[in-house]
């Protein structure tokens, strides 16, 4: 259930749905019963951690390098501001991925040290600190004024001296 929720994109409200009851019990099983919101919503963080940790691992053991992207924008709704960080990266079948990372809260003001500290913070979180190639951003003041602090994380041996 959780999974069909995530991906379709439904509220945990379906999950209760009276209709999903009739069409479970009357043409896939008619033991079926309903899972409650709260269970749907126990069962998606775990699946959230899971996968979470099977990133951090990953890219613990991943020998190549990423790209990051990063955006700030506001939900004009509740006034909030969110970041999201996404990294992209080319496997060895020359396959490319991109995962992402965080979409974090981020209601601080939108200085250069607080962009560059929660962009670190979710880098070490993935172990993904000293494997940025290249980060890419929106044309925001801040985060084009950032960019000096945060190509600190490139490194200068960030090609490790080969291409490939």
């Amino acid at each position: 259930m959780a999974n069909l929720i995530c991906e379709e994109n439904l509220p945990y409200l379906f999950s209760e749905s009276l209709a999903l009851r009739d069409y479970a019990q009357g043409s896939l099983n008619p033991q079926f019963r309903n899972y409650s919101r709260k269970t749907v919503k126990k069962e998606i963080i775990r699946l959230y951690n899971a996968e979470k940790e099977r990133l951090q691992i990953f890219f613990a053991n991943f020998d190549g390098r990423v790209t990051i992207c990063s955006d700030i924008w506001e939900d004009d709704f509740h006034h909030l501001y969110y970041l999201g960080l996404t990294a992209h990266h080319i496997d060895e079948d020359w396959n490319m991925h991109k995962r992402v990372l965080a979409f974090r809260e981020f209601n601080d003001r939108h200085t250069v040290e607080h962009i560059y500290i929660l962009i670190e913070r979710i880098l070490i979180e993935y172990n993904l600190i000293d494997k940025v190639f290249a980060i890419g951003f929106d044309n925001a003041t801040n985060n084009t004024a950032a960019i000096p602090r945060l190509r600190e994380l490139c490194g200068a041996n960030s090609l490790m001296g080969r291409f490939f």
